[in-house]
C-alpha cells in the first residue's frame, strides 16, 4: 500500500512511517497542506492520512481539494488529529477519523480496512450543517487573504515608487559630474593643454570609451525612472524611417568594424514618414541594435528590416523596425521578461555579457508610449528578431499580433 501522510510534526510522521513500513507499506511525507496536495496529484497514493491542524491549508480544506479532483476522488482520506471534530470531518469528505495519540496496536489494520472500502458515515442533517458552516469559514478566510494581499500589494507599490525615486536621484547625481569629466578628457586628447604622447593618447581613448559607456548606463537609468514615474512627454514630428536607421547605424560603425560585422538595411515598399518622437525612437532602436551587437558573434550579419504593416481592416498602419542577429537568441519563456527593467537571461556575476538589463526595457517603453509594442521572436536562421512597432500616426492603436510578418505590407490579422 502506498500511503501519503500530511502532518507538520516530525515525530508523528516518524511514528506512522515506522508502523506502516514494518508491515511492508510505502510512506510519503508532507509537512503542509499545499505540498501534500501536490504529492497526492503526482503519486496517486492508495490512502491519504491528514492532520487537521496543519500549516497553509488546514485539513478540512485539503480534503475538500482532494475529493474534488477527478483522479483522487475515490482515494480514501483519513483524518488523524487531536483537535478536529469527527462529525465535521466526515461531513466535509473524510472517510475515517482517528484520534491522536494513536493506538499502535491495530493501527495498521484500521488503515488497511479504510483502504479496502471501510467508510465512517454522518447523518444528512449534520452534513448539511457542517457544509454551510465550512462555506462561511472559507469565505471569511478568503476575505482575510484578499485584505492581506491588498495591503502587501500597496506596500510593494510604495517600495517600488521609492526605489524609482532613489534611482532617479542617484542617476541625476551621477550625471552631473559626467559632463565636465568627458569635456576634460576631450580637451586633453585634443592637445589643448599641451602635447600628448601616443601612450597618453591611448589611455585617454580608453578613458573616453569608459566614460561614454558609463554615461549610457546613467542615461538608461534616467529613462527607466522617467517612464516609471510618467515624467515623459513626446515631441512628435514627421520622421523618415530610413533616416533613423542611418543615424543609429552611424553610431555603431566603429564597433561593427572592430568585430567584422555587416549592417544590412532592407526596406519594404510604400514607406512613408511617421509621426513619432524622433529622439525617443532613435534611442529605442539604438538599444535594440546594441543588444544584437552585444550578443551576436563576430562576423555576423546584422539585419534591419524597415517596412509598413497594415492591419486586417486596412485603416491602421504601423511602421516596423526589425533587427535580426545571429546570436544565441532569446528563449521563448524569457521573451516577456527581458523587457522588464534589470532582468537578464543570465543574471549571474560570472555572466559573459555585461550591462544592467535596461536596453530592451527602454525600447519597450518607448514603443508603448507611442501606442505600439516591442515584438520579440526567433530569427529565421537562429538568433533573435526584435521588432519595434509604432503607429504611423499618433492615436492609432498598436499592433496586436506577436508573430513576425512574412513580408512587407502583410496583414497583422
Amino acid at each position: 500500500m502506498n500511503v501519503l501522510h500530511i502532518e507538520d510534526r516530525r515525530e508523528n510522521r516518524l511514528l506512522v512511517r515506522k508502523l506502516l513500513e514494518a508491515r511492508g507499506h510505502r510512506v510519503t511525507d508532507a509537512a503542509d497542506g499545499l505540498t501534500g496536495i501536490e504529492l497526492a496529484l503526482a503519486e496517486q497514493p492508495d490512502l491519504i492520512l491528514v492532520d487537521i491542524n496543519i500549516p497553509g491549508l488546514d485539513g478540512y480544506e485539503v480534503v475538500t481539494r482532494l475529493k474534488g479532483h477527478p483522479g483522487l476522488g475515490v482515494v480514501p482520506v483519513v483524518a488523524i488529529t487531536a483537535e478536529g471534530d469527527r462529525s465535521r470531518a466526515l461531513a466535509l469528505g473524510f472517510d475515517g477519523f482517528i484520534v491522536k495519540p494513536i493506538r499502535m496496536v491495530g493501527f495498521v489494520d484500521q488503515l488497511e480496512a479504510f483502504r479496502d472500502g471501510r467508510k465512517e458515515l454522518v447523518s444528512d442533517s449534520e452534513r448539511t450543517s457542517h457544509l454551510v458552516d465550512h462555506s462561511r469559514r472559507v469565505v471569511e478566510r478568503l476575505e482575510a487573504k484578499v485584505r492581506e494581499l491588498t495591503r502587501a500589494n500597496d506596500r510593494l507599490r510604495e517600495v517600488d515608487r521609492l526605489k524609482m525615486e532613489v534611482l532617479r536621484n542617484v542617476s541625476h547625481e551621477l550625471s552631473t559630474p559626467m559632463t565636465p569629466l568627458m569635456g576634460y578628457v576631450k580637451i586633453l586628447a585634443g592637445g589643448e593643454l599641451g602635447p600628448v604622447s601616443p601612450a597618453q593618447q591611448h589611455v585617454l581613448g580608453r578613458m573616453s570609451g569608459s566614460l561614454a559607456r558609463l554615461r549610457g548606463l546613467i542615461e538608461n537609468l534616467l529613462n527607466v525612472t522617467r517612464f516609471a514615474t510618467g515624467a515623459v512627454a513626446l515631441e512628435l514630428s514627421a520622421v523618415d524611417p530610413l533616416d533613423v536607421v542611418r543615424s543609429v547605424g552611424h553610431e555603431f560603425v566603429g564597433r561593427l568594424k572592430a568585430r567584422a560585422m555587416r549592417f544590412e538595411v532592407r526596406t519594404g515598399p510604400d514607406l512613408e514618414p511617421v509621426m513619432v518622437d524622433r529622439a525617443r525612437v532613435h534611442e529605442a532602436l539604438r538599444q535594440v541594435v546594441d543588444n544584437a551587437v552585444k550578443f551576436g558573434p563576430d562576423g555576423q550579419r546584422l539585419g534591419v528590416d524597415v517596412q509598413l504593416l497594415v492591419d486586417g481592416d486596412g485603416d491602421r498602419r504601423l511602421l516596423e523596425w526589425a533587427v535580426t542577429d545571429e546570436g544565441p537568441g532569446i528563449p521563448p519563456d524569457q521573451r516577456d521578461r527581458v523587457v522588464e527593467p534589470f532582468y537578464q537571461v543570465d543574471g549571474s556575476v560570472t555572466r559573459r555579457f555585461g550591462g544592467a538589463g535596461l536596453g530592451l526595457a527602454v525600447a519597450e517603453r518607448v514603443a508603448d508610449l507611442h501606442g505600439g509594442r516591442l515584438v520579440i521572436t526567433g530569427a529565421p536562421g537562429g538568433g533573435a528578431r526584435v521588432a519595434l512597432r509604432v503607429p504611423t500616426r499618433p492615436g492609432s492603436p498598436g499592433a496586436e499580433g506577436s508573430d513576425p510578418p512574412s513580408g512587407a505590407g502583410r496583414s497583422l490579422r
